[in-house]
């Protein structure tokens, strides 16, 4: 059964139930762990430590929970998820520099024209079919952002290249996962706790390297004994947020497009502005 959810031309496992359950998981992980990771960072703040961290956890949760349905790592699975793992590392680290050189407000509106992208790149990879409504919800996701961060957008030589490059890591990690699940069959049957399985433990060692070049090891011994209890019990939820995030995010690609994705993550940062009013004091000024 295919089933057209927004008119982005999605093939669906269970039909539309299937899609709202997977959007919900996604969607819960996906705050929990943004509100976490900023909770987690105030309580040690090396990001790629961190990232480490919740990567084995994510491993070591779905061997609990999973074992049975995880199969030894093959070799030739393995070559071809590579270049996913490669693109998930430097999503990353495109990232943490783009927060270094940039503030919150400019990183939202790049990152939401960034599904635009992801449209364009579709329709010519994948062959995914545009129509007006998609282009016009697209333009006011960005209209909305720009006005959200109207006043404090802020424009930076360094800041601009690093925060093009993340959006440029995004649209090519969400592509190729998607061209890889069209054109390969051993990627489109591997389960989401597959997918999540190869993804974390091919990314470790150059979450690694990211965290030598960072320079991350030299303040590593003094930050984690300085890390309280609490903060630790922080640490650790974000490693089961994590665990979440990675095999429910999967279990969304596998249903949707990969424009249908970004929009999906992006549309979530709502809750987490909201949840930010809320409970972590964060201010915004106008409507």
């Amino acid at each position: 059964m295919v089933v057209d959810i927004g008119g982005l031309g999605r093939k669906s496992h269970g039909g539309r139930a299937a899609f709202l359950s997977a959007v919900a998981q996604f969607a819960v992980s996906s705050v929990a762990m943004m509100l976490g990771n900023k909770a987690a960072v105030n309580a040690l703040p090396l990001p790629c430590t961190l990232v480490i961290i919740q990567a084995v956890g994510t491993l070591v949760l779905l061997m609990v929970f999973y074992g049975p349905q995880l199969t030894a790592m093959r070799l030739n699975v393995a070559l071809k998820w590579f270049p996913i793992a490669f693109l998930f590392t430097a999503m990353l680290f495109t990232s943490m520099k783009s927060f270094v050189y940039s503030g919150v407000s400019t990183i939202i509106v790049f990152r939401n024209v960034g599904a635009i992208v992801t449209t364009v790149v579709e329709y010519f990879v994948r062959g995914t079919r545009v129509n007006v409504n998609i282009i016009a919800s697209e333009v006011s996701i960005v209209i909305g952002a720009v006005m959200y961060a109207k006043g404090t957008v802020d424009y930076t030589p360094d800041g601009l290249f690093w925060i093009l490059a993340n959006v440029c890591c995004q649209v090519a990690y969400g592509v190729l996962l998607k061209r890889m699940m069209d054109l390969e069959p051993v990627v489109r049957d591997m389960s989401k706790f597959s997918m999540s399985y190869y993804n974390n433990a091919l990314a470790l060692p150059m979450i690694a390297v990211v965290l030598l070049v960072q320079s991350e090891h030299e303040s590593l011994a003094q930050r984690v004994e300085a890390t309280t209890p609490w903060g630790w019990g922080i640490i650790a939820l974000t490693c089961v947020f994590g665990f979440m995030i990675s095999t429910s995010g999967f279990g969304l690609q596998k249903l949707v497009s990969a424009t249908t994705f970004l929009v999906i993550n992006n549309v979530t940062k709502f809750a987490n502005i909201l949840l930010g009013i809320l409970l972590l004091n964060d201010r915004i000024v106008g409507w």
